[in-house]
C-alpha cells in the first residue's frame, strides 16, 4: 500500500539527513550516498508497510540504509576503486574551519574514520552522530551488544593511535 504524500513527507524530514550521512560512514561516497538515500525513499514511496508495521521507524530507516549502501558498495567494481574516489571529495559533516589549523584537524579526523573499517566506522557513526546506544544498534546491524561495543572501542583504540601518529 503507497504511502501519503503526508506519511512520506514526515519520514523524509525526520530520517533524510541522518541516512545521508549514515549511508556517506558505509558508502565513504558522497553521490553513493545520495542515491542510496533516493533509493530508500522510493522504497518506501512504493510500500510503507515496511516501516509503518515496524515497532521502530528509525531501526527500519537504517537497517534499509545500510542494506541499500552494502548492496550499492557490491555493485563498484573493488573497494579500492571507492577509497580513491573517497579520498577526492570532502563529507558535509564538519562546518568549514575558521583558520588553517582547524582545517587541518578536520582533514584529518576525516581520514581517521574513513580509514576504519566499515564495521568499526559505521558503530561509531551510528553512536556518536546519531546517538544510538549500543543495544539499538545490534538491533539494527543484527548483532549481539557485546559485539557492538567490542567494534565500538577498536575504533576508538585505532582513532586514538592515529592521533598519536598525527601529533
Amino acid at each position: 500500500m503507497p504511502p501519503t504524500e503526508a506519511t512520506l513527507a514526515r519520514l523524509h524530514a525526520d530520517y533524510a539527513s541522518s541516512a545521508y550521512r549514515f549511508a556517506w560512514s558505509v558508502t565513504k561516497d558522497e553521490s553513493l550516498a545520495q542515491e542510496v538515500v533516493q533509493e530508500l525513499f522510493l522504497k518506501l514511496a512504493r510500500d510503507v508497510a515496511v516501516i509503518t508495521t515496524a515497532q521502530s521507524e528509525r531501526a527500519v530507516i537504517f537497517t534499509l540504509t545500510r542494506n541499500l549502501a552494502l548492496d550499492a558498495l557490491r555493485r563498484r567494481s573493488t573497494r579500492e576503486d571507492a577509497m580513491e574516489r573517497f579520498a577526492d571529495e570532502s563529507p558535509g559533516w564538519f562546518l568549514p574551519a575558521a583558520d588553517a589549523e582547524a582545517e587541518e584537524t578536520r582533514a584529518q579526523i576525516t581520514a581517521a574514520l574513513a580509514a576504519l573499517p566499515e564495521e568499526q566506522r559505521s558503530v561509531i557513526h551510528l553512536h556518536v552522530w546519531e546517538d544510538l546506544g549500543f543495544r539499538e544498534i545490534g538491533e539494527l546491524l543484527g548483532l549481539p551488544t557485546q559485539t557492538v561495543a567490542s567494534r565500538y572501542r577498536y575504533g576508538l583504540e585505532k582513532l586514538r593511535a592515529q592521533k598519536h601518529t598525527l601529533v
